[in-house]
């Protein structure tokens, strides 16, 4: 059975990106998840009592709750004596209530953070640095996202990068082959356009995570560190060149006028709704347009992400943390209960559950997506074509007052040129580099 059938109770959830930023709502009370028992686990007497505080990540599904539940109840079968107190943050509420917990001295001793997150409440001083090298074959980009100042405050959990789909039986008609660079994406696209009804591509205002990783794929840098201080680097050739084939593949008329507005959860259905060939999207983001139209598994492949003139094929890589906090006073316990997380058979369910991939390459290589035709090539993606955004606090900061989405946007709109824009991106990153 394909990877696919096992993602689809959950793909609803998918839709949240999981590095999203707080949006400043009252924090919402979390779910307590107390009171998992082992009722076979015979009681050790003599084991000292200790609790642990754990916050995961709402993760909108009742199997992938059961599946955490059940690997809480697994840690405390082994670890006598102790008992952790779990509980689900809804992802909207999660960067306020972290904010709130380190003010108030309030913090849990575990907790997952959105990798995008994690430098900037490690530079808040909330988290602890992790000690010594991290043991395992983490995916590189993962544990750089995590990084400041050289040292790591991030395990990695999951990880996702974002790939390229296209519909085989539409490109099987018409003799393409799949384009490995934005000169034959542009190529296949006129292509589709002529031969077809369909839209060739879909691009969107707010879809930041197809967007920023074009500059890489032009050779460029989102910005550049020096002595601790970050620098902005997107207006550049590299930069200009990304931001004017975005544009280019909305003003050829490949997207609604709406698309402005859109986001990668829009892209996703109207490539669910057959109404464009071809899309850039997560493997969760194929597993959702499947549920939605299940004719469609036949009809689909997937391939890297077509090379920019710098011959860069990179995606975001994105995920999650396992980070503890300074203020713990359960950093040894907490440390055993991330490492019994990770272990290959409890990431690896937890993993194929949500639609994403293990934070580990062995982890990667021995998930189902890396055996299914369909998948793997998401797999391949981020192992070897995945990078990180700037590890740096600022990030959120660039990220929630939408940067880059509002420079894109007027640029589609006719309101900025390229070059106006992409100056408008690197002084706002250097203000909130505080430049």
């Amino acid at each position: 059975m394909r990877v696919q059938h096992r993602m689809l109770a959950v793909a609803a959830a998918l839709a949240v990106t999981v590095a999203a930023c707080g949006n400043g709502e009252e924090v919402e009370e979390v779910e307590d998840v107390n009171g998992v028992e082992d009722t076979d686990a015979a009681p050790d007497e003599d084991a000292e009592e200790r609790s642990l505080s754990v916050w995961i990540m709402q993760p909108g599904s009742d199997e992938v709750e059961n599946i955490i539940t059940d690997s809480v109840a697994a840690f405390e079968d082994e670890h006598a004596g102790v008992s952790v107190d779990l509980q689900f943050v809804p992802w909207d509420a999660a960067h306020d209530q972290f904010v709130t917990a380190i003010g108030g001295g309030q913090v849990p001793d575990v907790a997952e953070m959105g990798n995008t997150w994690t430098p900037e409440f490690a530079e808040m001083g909330g988290l602890a640095a992790i000690e010594g090298e991290i043991d395992g074959d983490y995916i590189d980009a993962i544990v750089d996202s995590g990084l400041v100042e050289g040292e790591a405050y991030g395990y990695p959990w999951y990880a996702g990068a974002r790939a390229f789909i296209y519909r085989q039986d539409v490109f099987d008609d018409l003799g393409l082959e799949v384009p490995d660079t934005w000169e034959e994406l542009l190529e296949v696209g006129e292509v589709i356009e002529a031969e077809t009804d369909l839209d060739p591509i879909n691009v969107a205002g707010n879809y930041v995570h197809m967007l920023a990783p074009m500059v890489w794929h032009a050779g460029g840098q989102l910005a550049v560190e020096s002595d601790g201080q970050w620098t902005a680097a997107v207006d550049s050739p590299e930069g200009r060149a990304a931001f004017e084939m975005y544009a280019e593949l909305f003003e050829r008329g490949w997207s609604p006028q709406g698309a402005i507005t859109w986001s990668s959860v829009d892209v996703r259905e109207a490539f669910a709704n057959e109404d464009a060939a071809m899309m850039i999207g997560g493997g969760w983001d194929l597993a959702a347009a499947i549920g939605n139209n299940p004719e469609l598994e036949d009809k689909v492949a997937t391939a890297l992400l077509p090379a920019g003139p710098g011959g860069n094929q990179d995606a975001f890589a994105g995920g999650s943390h396992f980070v503890q906090f300074a203020e713990s006073d359960e950093h040894e316990l907490g440390r055993e209960f991330i490492e019994f997380m990770l272990q290959d058979e409890q990431v690896s369910t937890f993993a194929d559950a949500v639609g994403f991939l293990p934070g580990t390459v062995s982890g990667v290589e021995a998930s189902s997506a890396a055996g299914d035709p369909l998948y793997d090539t998401f797999a391949t993606q981020i192992i070897d074509h995945s990078a990180s955004y700037p590890s740096t606090g600022a990030w959120g900061a660039i990220e929630g007052n939408q940067v880059f989405v509002n420079a894109i946007q007027q640029v589609m709109q006719g309101d900025l040129t390229v070059d106006e824009a992409v100056a408008q991106v690197d002084e706002q990153m250097n203000e909130a580099f505080g430049q």
